[in-house]
């Protein structure tokens, strides 16, 4: 009996595995937190790049496009931090603050949590996806989650969705460890594929670089 390897079931335990390496190589390069910027980017760029040759060698991509995005990424990741640590102090100090107006400040700090969080959801495939330079980056990144109003409903829905599922089930918070935080990204990936034809605009797309996997 031949072993049929293009059958769908080992087809898809090769696109598992190739995955799942993937997946523990992104863990691993978030391990100094630092670079939370330039894996975010690398990823994100490599899931664009699988969506238009899903046979490219995806961890050795990760690893090359890692490096390629290290500088940007690292920059932009720094800012989102501070930004980020910035508000949580603000919401510590509130808690502590106890008076009639102190629900002021609560909102304006609501309001920046929700336009840092938005704009980190978008600055790091923006920076996967075109050639802009980084103050740029930034500007397209606080605009477009506005813009795209429907992409950015798309990708909470899909946040939410992966959130709930680890949640409520035990057993799928370990699979989301070990393979779930790439998928989501690909989910995603698609979402801002869309996006970024459909509303446009964003500056020249990066040129490719992947390498295929027979190649």
């Amino acid at each position: 009996m031949k072993f049929n390897t293009n059958a769908p079931f080992w087809r898809f335990m090769d696109t598992l595995v190739r995955f799942t390496a993937l997946n523990l190589v992104y863990l691993v390069t978030l391990v100094p937190v630092v670079t939370i910027g330039p894996a975010r980017a690398a990823l994100y760029s490599t899931m664009f790049a699988y969506d238009e040759h899903d046979d490219i060698r995806l961890v050795h991509e990760y690893l090359r496009r890692f490096k390629r995005e290290f500088k940007h990424g690292l920059i932009s990741g720094l800012i989102v931090m501070v930004l980020a640590a910035a508000i949580i102090f603000g919401l510590a100090f509130w808690s502590a603050w106890d008076t009639n107006v102190s629900y002021v400040p609560l909102v304006v700090l609501i309001i920046a949590a929700v336009i840092v969080t938005l704009t980190a959801e978008y600055l790091f495939p923006m920076q996967a996806r075109f050639e802009n330079p980084l103050g740029t980056q930034w500007k397209l990144a606080a605009m477009f989650p506005w813009r795209a109003f429907p992409c950015t409903l798309a990708l909470l829905a899909i946040d939410v969705l992966l959130l709930a599922v680890a949640y409520f089930i035990p057993f799928i918070r370990v699979l989301v460890l070990i393979f779930g935080v790439a998928w989501g990204a690909y989910a995603k990936s698609l979402v801002f594929l869309w996006g970024f034809k459909r509303y446009g605009g964003m500056g020249p797309v990066e040129r490719p670089t992947f390498i295929n996997a027979h190649d």
